[in-house]
């Protein structure tokens, strides 16, 4: 970068002195046919002495404006790649009033750093909120795992112990595939292909399949599911409802209710999920959908923030939507549509 840098320097400056070059080279030429002509007497009153200065102040107006309108934003466009070669993505060029194309190309280039810094800062939320959520199980694996080797434990102790490493470990097995779910659905892999099945039949089984969350705090279903068949990525989608119904139950209170309710119009379906938590403010709803953003930012519920992500990449890749809805104190309201 710093080669093509100085290339360009040498240029404006091997340009500008041509410029003045022919000039002066004009000068000489019209003065030595002056001289020529005084001495024998011709061409006295030709027209190329004046032709000659006309076109030496010609080519240093034009060696200028090429100096200033193309070769000097160029340069800047130069020190700047240099910029963000070096890892500087706030650097930004001015809008020049010269030739239309300098001018996109300068905006064209402001454009492609916004997104590199927009992408940077991206990367290190990732990592910081990566950081986070590994460090949180693991000092509750070592602090128990600490306590257990006391010698004035007891059975009844250990056991409680033990049963909170396995809760921080699973913990930490969910956060795992969901970071590596993302990564290969951001890259374009799909691990299955599709299939024909029952939906109505999947959203039963991802009910029970998180009966020990839901029966602890006395939850209660109610279901409007008729039977609808389609076709689509059925071990993905099961994730989807999954992640739902257990953000649902995480915020649902003590005897709550969670209703779903399932229909087809045309070819299209409709699923809809809705509790009565504590519900999000109209900030907080703006970033459901945001990798590791959690509502809760007190962490008094366990998550990741990575299982409604995960849940809109796939319903995308499914060729549906998903939206929702929610006021504080009232609940949240899912709606999917594939």
């Amino acid at each position: 970068m710093k080669g093509f840098r100085k290339w360009w320097i040498y240029l404006i400056v091997i340009s500008f002195l041509t410029a003045v070059l022919s000039f002066f080279t004009g000068l000489i030429v019209g003065y030595n046919i002056m001289r020529f002509g005084n001495r024998f007497g011709v061409l006295v009153r030709s027209p190329i002495i004046p032709i000659v200065v006309t076109a030496g102040f010609a080519i240093v107006g034009i060696g200028g404006f090429i100096s200033i309108k193309i070769f000097r934003p160029i340069s800047q466009i130069a020190n700047a790649l240099g910029e963000v070669g070096n890892g500087n993505f706030s650097v930004r060029l001015n809008d020049w009033d010269g030739l239309d194309e300098v001018r996109a190309l300068s905006h064209t280039f402001n454009e492609m750093v916004q997104e590199l810094e927009e992408t940077e800062t991206l990367r290190n939320d990732f990592v910081s909120n990566v950081s986070h959520e590994f460090k949180t199980p693991l000092a509750s694996i070592e602090g128990y795992a600490t306590l257990m080797m006391s010698p004035e434990a007891s059975a009844e102790e250990m056991k409680n112990y033990a049963r909170r490493i396995m809760t921080s470990t699973a913990q930490m097995s969910v956060l795992i595939g969901n970071i590596l779910a993302l990564s290969r659905l951001d890259t374009g892999g799909i691990p299955e292909e599709k299939t024909a099945f029952s939906l109505d039949e999947q959203l039963r089984e991802a009910i029970l399949s998180l009966e020990p969350r839901w029966s602890e705090k006395n939850i209660a279903f109610d279901m409007d599911l008729p039977m609808i068949n389609i076709t689509g990525y059925e071990h993905l989608l099961f994730q989807v409802w999954t992640n739902i119904y257990a953000n649902a139950v995480k915020f649902s209170p003590e005897g709550g209710c969670i209703r779903t309710t399932l229909e087809q119009r045309g070819k299209r379906v409709f699923v809809t999920i809705g509790d009565e938590g504590i519900g999000m403010t109209p900030q907080q709803l703006r970033h459901a959908f945001d990798k590791f953003y959690q509502a809760d930012t007190a962490h008094k519920a366990e998550g990741n923030g990575l299982g409604l992500a995960l849940a809109k990449k796939i319903v995308e890749i499914s060729g549906g939507k998903i939206s929702a809805k929610s006021e504080p104190g009232k609940g949240t309201e899912f709606m999917i549509e594939l």
